[in-house]
């Protein structure tokens, strides 16, 4: 054999095979022919395609009673298992804070009564609507359960935006009624008796009598003096976004102070003392008159019973807003006019926008001036 036809029968010739047309492969009949009785090629056939669709696998497994039985049967005695083990009731409740001063410890003594309760089912919806009603100071509330037995909740406090001043005058203890007349009528037997005792004591009718009468009836005391009046006493904190006065952070100098006057008690930790909505309010009037006025505000104070703010700028100008109204309104009913008046050249102590479209202002000395 030559090198050329070597090289043919050993490189070329398979790769011809490879790639020439193949012949059908031949089944298996049974048939008298002796031609058929010994096949080439055993006799092939053709499978089922597997199926890709799970759900029917799913309908064969269902369709057999027993497998379906014993399935559910199966699915009993797991679900008893795992309502009954230790192994997945809630052992620990751990507190994730963005801030220290939150005290984790109140709120994992509020859910102590779910100790022991299985995790799998219990409602985490629960946890959030207890913390949500015992501590509103927080913006949100994430509780995960951490398989086997822990509950971890992750808290987020409201921002605080404003420093507090709040000024209260503890009322007086009430003293009881004294009964004048009971003391008058007991001095007057007094003294009657006195008079039958001795002819010498002056009759009832007389000049002493008359004076105790006008001190007990009339309570005229010449000797009494003006009660002194008291002063209020100051109470600083921080106010967060929903009104709420923070005592357990130091006061923030960069904030603006929001001042409450006429409390007749002090307030309490964590105590709303402005309605959510009269923050909203707040807020967006400050932001609004800063932007449009280009004044800057230093202070708020705010009158609950008057249902008014009063924004004190950096110049001493006190703008007096109603609650019951548009801030914006009111604000550009300002503007329109503060300028062109020349209000700006003016010493004016304070300017009242309260009233629907007029402006009032009481200029440094007038009367109202001192009010």
């Amino acid at each position: 054999m030559t090198t050329h036809k070597m090289y043919s029968y050993i490189i070329i010739r398979p790769i011809f095979m490879f790639f020439r047309k193949k012949k059908p492969k031949r089944l298996y009949y049974p048939t008298k022919s002796s031609w058929y009785t010994r096949p080439r090629h055993r006799a092939t056939f053709e499978k089922r395609r597997k199926t890709k669709n799970f759900m029917i696998h799913i309908v064969h497994f269902f369709r057999n009673r027993t497998l379906l039985i014993a399935f559910f049967v199966g699915m009993i005695i797991i679900f008893a298992i795992l309502v009954s083990s230790s192994y997945v009731s809630i052992k620990n409740i751990e507190v994730v804070r963005n801030n220290f001063n939150i005290d984790s410890l109140a709120i994992e003594n509020e859910l102590n009564i779910y100790i022991g309760k299985n995790i799998l089912f219990f409602p985490q919806q629960r946890v959030v609507r207890i913390i949500r009603q015992k501590f509103p100071e927080f913006a949100s509330v994430t509780v995960q359960k951490v398989l086997p037995d822990t509950l971890k909740i992750r808290l987020e406090n409201h921002p605080t935006i404003a420093n507090l001043k709040a000024y209260y005058i503890l009322p007086e203890p009430v003293e009881p009624p004294v009964d004048h007349f009971s003391e008058l009528d007991r001095t007057i037997k007094e003294l009657e008796s006195s008079h039958e005792n001795s002819p010498e004591i002056p009759s009832v009718a007389s000049p002493l009598l008359d004076e105790l009468v006008a001190e007990s009836v009339f309570n005229l005391d010449p000797n009494a003096q003006q009660k002194e009046k008291k002063d209020p006493i100051e109470q600083k904190s921080l106010l967060n976004r929903i009104g709420q006065a923070i005592f357990d952070q130091e006061e923030n100098l960069e904030l603006i102070t929001i001042v409450i006057r006429g409390l007749s008690q002090p307030i309490e930790d964590r105590k709303q003392v402005i309605l959510r909505e009269h923050m909203d309010f707040l807020l967006d009037s400050v932001q609004y008159f800063t932007a449009t006025l280009n004044m800057e505000i230093t202070s708020v104070e705010y009158l609950h019973d008057a249902r008014e703010i009063h924004l004190k700028t950096k110049d001493n100008l006190v703008i007096w807003l109603t609650l019951e109204k548009d801030y914006k309104a009111q604000i550009d009913k300002l503007k329109t006019i503060y300028e062109p008046a020349e209000l700006n050249k003016e010493d004016i102590v304070y300017l009242d926008l309260r009233i629907r479209e007029k402006v009032i202002y009481c200029p440094g000395n007038a009367l109202c001036a001192r009010y």
